[in-house]
Order: structure tokens, then sequence, then C-alpha cells
């Protein structure tokens, strides 16, 4: 108890970094325990792309071209529907009209459509892909749209998806390694005033190891409180548990050194 005491005396001295022991302390075993549930959360919070291909359409501005949309966008197989500005409906039509060496400019363009960009859901089979186009030409009418060719996803949105796939990977990974990284900071800031109590106690009241006594006696409470509150989402993994109690063994441990005073 006389070395749990001090324990305390230190951090109550020095109550930024006994906040911070305490709060990554938490944080590491309460990651370590809950890895399960920790990964599916990082999981849930980058959604995972679902768009695939997609091709234009230019509708006779005639026609209610946001009601359109609206239903297109509620069939299956559909991911979104986008309406088109101006600009990018002159610039699709010149793409088109390029790719039949009419050389075009935008004066020369006075436009009477809407345009819609159809993106289908990921991986979703020519034959129904072909589908929903045949279901928007029947929607407007033949005589009232042009339909562009389904194109594949760009670079852009591959490499979207590559940094999500990273992310999901990695994402839990990398947490734990930001707060193991400040649970050793904050371990070793108190591990100098440590020292310092150590120092004086080992040489006038004739104690020995105190420094690693009072470590043992601190964290090791500091762990039984963390575990206690791993355990308020449901029962952790005991394996992931001993891994977060050797790692505070040796936190432990870094304070089996015998300090001496250094004159200058």
């Amino acid at each position: 108890m006389f070395y749990l005491i001090q324990f305390f005396k230190i951090l109550f001295k020095s109550p930024v970094r006994g906040f911070f022991l305490f709060f990554f302390s938490i944080a590491l075993v309460f990651s370590i325990g809950q890895k399960n549930y920790l990964e599916e959360q990082f999981t849930k919070m980058i959604p995972e792309n679902k768009a695939g291909d997609y091709f234009y359409a230019l509708v006779a501005s005639s026609e209610s071209y946001q009601n359109v949309a609206r239903q297109m966008s509620q069939l299956p197989g559909v991911y979104k529907v986008e309406i088109l500005s101006e600009t990018q409906i002159k610039e699709e039509v010149k793409n088109v009209l390029g790719s039949m060496q009419v050389d075009v400019t935008d004066s020369s363009l006075d436009l009477n459509y809407a345009g819609l960009k159809v993106i289908y859901t990921k991986e979703l089979k020519p034959r129904a892909q072909e589908l929903v186009r045949d279901y928007l030409t029947h929607l407007v009418g033949e005589g009232n749209i042009t339909l562009g060719a389904i194109k594949t996803n760009d670079q852009i949105t591959d490499k979207r998806a590559q940094f999500i796939a990273v992310i999901k990977t990695w994402g839990y990974s990398l947490y734990l390694f930001i707060v193991f990284i400040f649970w050793v900071i904050s371990l070793l800031s108190v591990r100098v005033k440590i020292a310092e109590a150590s120092y004086l106690l080992e040489n006038y009241q004739r104690k020995r190891k105190v420094g690693l006594k009072m470590a043992l006696n601190g964290l090791t409470l500091i762990f039984i409180l963390s575990v206690a509150v791993t355990f308020v989402l449901g029962m952790p993994q005991f394996i992931n548990l001993l891994v977060a109690l050797g790692i505070f063994v040796v936190g432990i441990f870094l304070h089996a050194k015998s300090y001496y005073w250094e004159s200058h």
C-alpha cells in the first residue's frame, strides 16, 4: 500500500501526466481487448464503393427529366443517377460528335437537352445493364433520348476504391499503433517523476527498487481498471487481454533501473 500511495502522489502532483497515463492505458487495453468490435467500426465508417459502370443519356428537355432521374434511381441495378450541368452536357455531345469526326464549337451547340449520368451498381452483368438502358428508352420515348456508350469506372474511382480498401485493412492497426505510441510517451513522462521520488526514498529511507515497486502497484491497478472498462461493450477477447497484460509487464520493468544523482 505504501508504494501505491507514493505512485498516486506522483500522479496528483503531475495531473496532466497522470491523466494521459490513465486515458491512454484505458484506450490501449480497450483497443486490444475489443479488437473485433473496433475493426467492425472502421469498416462501417468507410462505406463500400458500390458504383460500377455508367453511361450518359441526353433527354429532350420537354420531358420531365427530374422525374425520370428519380424513377431510374429507384431501379434495381442502378446505384445513382446524376443530372448533368449544361457544361457537362456540351462536353459529352462534343465527345460523341468528335468520335464521328464532326468538328464543333461551344457556340454552335444550341442544345435543348437535359443530361443524365446513370451509374450502375458494382459488377452488374451486361445483360442487366442493357435492360436498364431499354427501360430508360421506354420511359422517355425512343425519339426523345440519345444514349451514350457504357463506360467503366475511371482511374480516380479505382484509386478511391484502393484507398478505401487500404483503410479498411490497416485502419485498426494504424489506430492501435498511434494509441500505443501515446501510451509509451505518457508512461515515460511519469517514469521521470517516479525516478525522482525513487532516488529520494532509496537514499533517505534505505528502501530498494522503489521505482519498480511503485510501477508494479500503480500500473497493475490501472490495468485492472482498464480491463473493467473494456467489459462495457461485452466480453473482450481473452488472448488479446493477455497481450495487453504483457505490454504492461514490460512497462513495469522499465522502472527496474536504479537511479543515481548526476552532478555536473
